[in-house]
């Protein structure tokens, strides 16, 4: 039988787990047309929870539109690509999408071009001025809230990783973005960030266009009593045997991060889908493969800190749950002072190596955590 943990792409069906509480939210935010702001450390599952609500409403219930900002690092392609995302989800043919572009979009001109498995995408061609742009911003961003009243549906937008817009034109975008979506009434949108700090900055700040736009939604861990149970049914479909001990064991050693414990899972499976036993010694021998299969990325993602950085990483590897700004914790790893841990510390958050929760920072990559203890600290 196939292996029955998923990791490193979205997760449906049978291989979502729990997130009850949440999914439940989320439909009723959906049904009241309303807006909110979910956010979560990285590989959390946020986009996965969002297409799983989705997929469990009626199909002739509303119409989603689903767009990753991460495949949109201008503004341009942000339009042409919601552009596109909008016509697929009103449509149910490639043919009728085309034709939806061509009588909608008076500046964009829809192609097709052929993709991998030669498989027909729209993509679109624009004499971009200034004019040009802001026409076209003007045509995309009105759409929604126009095919709601048209079609007598409400429309769910969903924008993944939606702090990457303030990569355009600083905070002018989020302006004109704000202005068409606070006049839709019949459309819920729902913000995704990875980047906590930023999106939370977004809504938190008075002078911000998005300033107590929507509802604040943070994604935790699953309970670990859930997830210990997932676990041990995930292995028991393929006949594998596996005691409380060593599942609490896998949980310890993932910290309850859904990314890795599905990860582990998978390489621990693989390992002992002939034995069909899984024994404390397999946890450590998966684990120790699993990080030497990573260790030249570790290594090159290492070498890209600054030397204080580096001893920033090292402490809170050793330490994480300790108070980095006491004199204590800066003295013992040689920190020198508050402000330069502050500035290390800053960046660190930038780059998503490090996440601060409950006023605790940890190194977000559970293994890279785990290979600094045994290759550096």
């Amino acid at each position: 039988m196939p292996n029955p943990f998923r990791y490193g792409e979205l997760v449906s069906g049978e291989y979502f787990f729990d997130r009850e509480k949440e999914k439940e939210e989320l439909h009723q935010i959906i049904e009241s047309a309303m807006n909110i702001f979910l956010y979560g450390p990285r590989r959390y599952g946020k986009t996965s929870l969002i297409l799983e609500v989705l997929k469990e409403r009626r199909k002739d219930q509303e119409i989603s539109i689903y767009l990753d900002l991460l495949k949109a690092p201008t503004k341009r392609k942000f339009l042409e690509l919601y552009a596109r995302e909008i016509a697929k989800a009103v449509t149910t043919k490639f043919d009728e999408a085309l034709n939806f572009c061509k009588r909608t979009f008076s500046r964009l001109i829809p192609r097709i071009v052929f993709k991998a498995n030669n498989i027909p995408e729209i993509e679109f061609e624009a004499s971009w001025t200034r004019e040009t742009e802001t026409a076209v911003a003007e045509e995309v961003l009105a759409l929604p809230e126009e095919i709601a009243q048209k079609k007598g549906k409400r429309v769910v937008v969903i924008f993944d990783e939606f702090p990457e817009i303030t990569n355009y034109d600083g905070e002018k975008f989020e302006g004109e973005l704000r202005s068409f979506i606070q006049n839709h009434e019949n459309v819920s949108y729902i913000f995704t960030g990875s980047k906590r700090r930023l999106l939370l900055k977004m809504i938190s700040d008075p002078k911000r266009p998005f300033y107590k736009s929507g509802k604040i939604m943070p994604l935790g861990k699953i309970p670990q009593e859930e997830f210990e149970a997932f676990i041990c049914q995930r292995f028991e479909l393929s006949n594998i045997e596996i005691v409380k001990e060593n599942i609490r064991l896998i949980l310890e050693i993932t910290k309850s991060h859904p990314y890795y414990t599905q990860m582990l899972c998978w390489e621990l499976w693989e390992k002992v889908s002939a034995k069909k036993q899984i024994l404390k010694e397999d946890i450590q021998e998966t684990l120790n493969t699993t990080l030497s299969h990573q260790r030249e990325y570790f290594f090159t993602l290492w070498d890209g800190f600054s030397p204080h950085q580096k001893i920033l990483l090292l402490a809170l590897a050793k330490e994480s749950s300790a108070n980095i700004f006491s004199q204590e914790f800066i003295n013992k790893f040689g920190l020198i002072s508050v402000s330069s841990v502050q500035k290390s510390l800053h960046r660190l958050l930038e780059l998503e190596v490090v996440d601060k929760t409950n006023n605790i920072y940890e190194i977000s990559d559970v293994f890279f955590n785990l290979w600094l203890k045994e290759e550096i600290v």
